[in-house]
């Protein structure tokens, strides 16, 4: 689908077919319930491009002995699984990840519209899967050259060109909220702009505790609130700020506890909102993160590695217990 082709009758009836009225709205026309049951409790999973060093297999090994309950995986190019093979690939990985006990609510994609390729074999492959929300994993960018307020409403035919797929696999689109220079989302307030008439059935917001606060210090809830009816993924990450060389002050991602990022804060007002999303830690330090699409070969020892990563998870999740959220 060309989103330039986009009427603006096509636009308005993409845009949300109800209005919005709290954070359960969109649970209708078949789309999966974001409301928690009694018995829901929030799981902490890993995102693959962490464990990219090694197989599927090996992965899912690596997750479970940490301590994690669900896997990220990543169905983009350079990832574990090729977006030319999603078909075949996505449901085994899936399989053997549910076999060892984990679950897969969410994938990572390079979907950022209808045609990015590949989108609607991913979303097929992964309605058969029964993955319930797919990540963009790249970003909408600034035209600093230009004026910026134009440049968010640009961005809605473009989205609202996935609703058609996400109501027809009863996915969920989760942009993330990246602070990197020149990235759309960061602050939460512009592509909230952008996303907040949409159902959050089918498009909404993957938030970046990290990248948020390196955008939105200590001011980082009000944002927060007004996104929450949109907030369906959560994103971990704890970044403080150090002054280079030459004097300037840029962010670093450090272990969970270590950085500015007030988990127990925030998890507080996910909770208050009825958020019971995936909660995905990423991994930006200890040299984790490595090239776009992960480390190709493990810097450490596994048990090193093991360790450092079930530190943060058990970090977060004493967090997460002092707010009431799990």
């Amino acid at each position: 689908m060309s989103f330039a082709a986009l009427s603006r009758r096509e636009l308005l009836k993409a845009i949300a077919v109800a209005p919005l009225t709290g954070p359960f709205a969109g649970e209708r026309d078949g789309a999966p319930s974001q409301r928690p049951t009694a018995s829901s409790r929030l799981q902490v999973g890993i995102m693959s491009r962490h464990l990219q060093w090694t197989t599927a297999e090996e992965a899912i090994e690596v997750a479970k002995t940490a301590g994690f309950e669900t896997i990220e995986w990543t169905v983009r190019p350079g990832g574990h699984i090729p977006p030319e093979r999603v078909a075949r690939e996505l449901p085994r990985v899936v399989e053997l990840t549910r076999k060892a006990g984990l679950s897969v609510p969410i994938i990572t994609t390079a979907i950022q519209d209808a045609s990015s390729p590949y989108a609607e074999a991913i979303l097929a492959a992964a309605k058969e899967a029964g993955v319930q929300f797919y990540r963009c994993g790249q970003y909408f960018r600034y035209d600093y050259t230009k004026p910026i307020a134009p440049q968010i409403d640009a961005l809605k035919p473009r989205i609202a060109s996935l609703v058609p797929l996400n109501q027809k696999y009863g996915l969920t689109w989760l942009y993330h909220t990246h602070s990197g220079t020149g990235n759309i989302g960061g602050n939460v307030w512009d592509i909230w702009g952008a996303v907040k008439e949409f159902d959050p059935a089918y498009v909404a917001l993957n938030y970046d505790v990290g990248h948020t606060t390196i955008r939105g210090g200590n001011g980082w809830e009000e944002a927060a609130r007004v996104a929450m009816t949109h907030i369906r993924g959560v994103g971990i990450k704890d970044p403080r700020w150090q002054r280079s060389g030459d004097g300037r002050w840029t962010p670093e991602f450090v272990p969970i506890g270590e950085g500015m990022a007030d988990l127990t804060a925030r998890f507080s007002v996910f909770k208050s909102g009825g958020f019971s999303g995936p909660v995905i830690v990423y991994f930006e330090h200890h040299n984790l993160l490595g090239t776009d699409v992960g480390t190709w070969t493990l810097p450490m020892p596994k048990a090193e590695f093991i360790a450092i990563i079930k530190q943060d998870l058990d970090r977060l999740r004493d967090s997460m217990r002092a707010a009431g959220a799990i």
